[in-house]
């Protein structure tokens, strides 16, 4: 599984509705740019989104959890791959999601709202 992580600049919202309010525009600004890079987004509702490529299905969740002491939230996108494949059909999704994650990276920066990128591999 892949994770990136991020800073998320938003206003002076309540922090529930903060988290939930940029969960939801990460969600619809992938659902809108991700197709300059060939991913088609399918529907999805909320903080979740799925996008596909050459038929293959890739799920992405968002989510936002805390401010840090400046006041940004810290957002995660992860994608769960599926566990069970053939090494083809696995090394055709980890190249896939190689390129969905450089996609969901660009895209992100072109916003200023967001910073500090970093990818985090959980086995």
């Amino acid at each position: 599984m892949r994770k990136l992580k991020f800073m998320a600049n938003n206003s002076q919202q309540s922090n529930e509705q903060s988290t939930q309010h940029t969960q939801d525009y990460v969600a619809k600004l992938l659902a809108q740019d991700l197709e300059k890079y060939g991913f088609k987004t399918l529907p999805q509702s909320g903080s979740h989104i799925a996008v596909s490529v050459e038929e293959h299905e890739l799920p992405l969740s968002i989510s936002c959890e805390h401010k840090d002491s400046q006041g940004h939230l810290v957002c995660e996108i992860s994608s769960y791959p599926e566990e069970e494949q053939d090494w083809l059909d696995r090394i055709t999704e980890q190249s896939l999601l190689n390129q969905l994650a450089q996609a969901v990276e660009n895209t992100l920066k072109e916003d200023e709202k967001f910073s500090d990128f970093e990818w985090k591999y959980d086995q």
